[in-house]
């Protein structure tokens, strides 16, 4: 388990708890009823994050010590089927059923370009609902939106872009960094499974690995830039989010230099969770 901390007891909260069911954990978020409207991300900062086995054990016990009762449960599901029948059946035992969200043709502003909406993930299409809200809400108004490129480094990398309508042209799926280790130690016989250092020129097999492998993530995220530089002849915001940041982080603001970005990289906690703070706070979801 980990997550912001345990809690000390407290009265009871009121709200909606915020799911995003990923392929390695599941983590929940939480917004109050009592939340003012119009926050940039609104969500509290309370949040926990489960491995998948864990949570039918650690899910109520962690509600009932933070004091939080949901009247309503909103998710994202990419872990299949079974994730979502222990998440709600856990839930109902306390009176509260799940919306889980599909990917659609729009919602809160965004529209899905994929060739067929329905299948884009749900949580790629939350992330997205998520930065161009949380663009929408803090810009003055008036101002143009900036072309936005989403990193998210998990499991899976995901190289995402946002026009300045908000419509989602295109993106990028491959192995996250993990993974791409895992099969290199799988697929040979001589390469382990290490923990070297990124360098510029490796001297040595883990640090050749984990360059490599940093590489190829930074390389896709710099190939989106350019593509988005190039069509829209602006320079895109790039926005970078998931565990896996950290470790990629510094390759990518090395590419990113390389290729004339004169932007910071904005990095968000979990693009999903606010995705869907911002569907809690606008009503029910819509069908389309």
């Amino acid at each position: 388990m980990s997550g912001a901390g345990s809690p000390s007891p407290r009265a009871e909260r009121a709200g909606t708890l915020l799911i995003d069911a990923g392929n390695t954990r599941v983590k929940f978020g939480w917004r109050d009823d009592s939340a003012p409207p119009g926050q940039a991300v609104p969500r509290t900062p309370l949040q926990v994050a489960f491995r998948h086995e864990e949570v039918p054990e650690a899910l109520l016990p962690w509600l009932e010590e933070a004091g939080l009762r949901p009247r309503a449960a909103m998710g994202s599901n990419v872990a299949g089927d079974d994730s979502e029948r222990t998440i709600a059946s856990l839930l109902a035992r306390g009176g509260c059923a799940v919306d889980w969200i599909r990917a659609g043709r729009r919602l809160l502003g965004v529209t899905n370009g994929y060739r067929h909406p329905e299948r884009l993930g749900a949580d790629r299409w939350l992330s997205l609902v998520g930065i161009w809200n949380r663009w929408r809400r803090q810009a003055p108004p008036g101002a143009p939106a900036p072309v936005q490129v989403l990193a998210h480094f998990g499991t899976a990398t995901t190289v995402d872009t946002l026009d300045g309508t908000g419509r989602f042209v295109g993106g990028l799926i491959l192995p996250g960094r993990d993974l791409m280790r895992q099969s290199l130690a799988a697929g040979t016989a001589g390469l382990p499974r290490s923990n070297g250092q990124v360098a510029p020129f490796p001297d040595n097999t883990g640090d050749a690995i984990m360059s490599g492998v940093a590489a190829a993530q930074a390389g896709a995220v710099a190939r989106q830039w350019l593509a988005a530089r190039e069509r829209f002849r602006q320079e895109p915001l790039l926005v970078a989010s998931g565990g896996a940041w950290s470790a990629i982080a510094g390759e990518v603001a090395h590419l990113m230099r390389a290729a004339g970005s004169t932007r910071q990289v904005l990095v968000v906690d979990n693009p999903v969770l606010d995705g869907l703070a911002c569907l809690a706070e606008s009503g029910p979801a819509p069908s389309s």
